[in-house]
């Protein structure tokens, strides 16, 4: 039996303001503690130089500031031009 394999992001936020840097990785583990230590290793950090809150899973290194995030592995619905769409459901009035 194979393992199920979850995705995650993780985003860099700005450590004064806690917004988004721009800064994304895409990460793959089976666990939530294992997209941390996929992260650590890209980044090349060392355990026991980064702060690790696991309630929000937020990762505080000396100059840099991550979160990790599920994300949905769901296929994304196919691109179907719009003629194919059913005419008129998007906008019916309604009198």
């Amino acid at each position: 039996m194979s393992a199920v394999v979850n995705f995650f992001k993780a985003i860099q936020l700005d450590v004064g303001t806690r917004q988004r840097t721009g800064r994304e990785v895409a990460l793959t583990a089976e666990t939530r503690q294992g997209a941390v230590d996929e992260l650590l290793g890209l980044l090349q950090v060392n355990v026991s130089n980064a702060r690790i809150d696991p309630t929000r899973t937020m990762l505080q290194l000396p100059a840099e500031l991550w979160t990790i995030v599920g994300v949905a592995n769901t296929p994304s619905p196919p691109d179907d031009p719009s003629a194919l769409r059913r005419a008129g459901a998007k906008h019916r009035r309604v009198r």
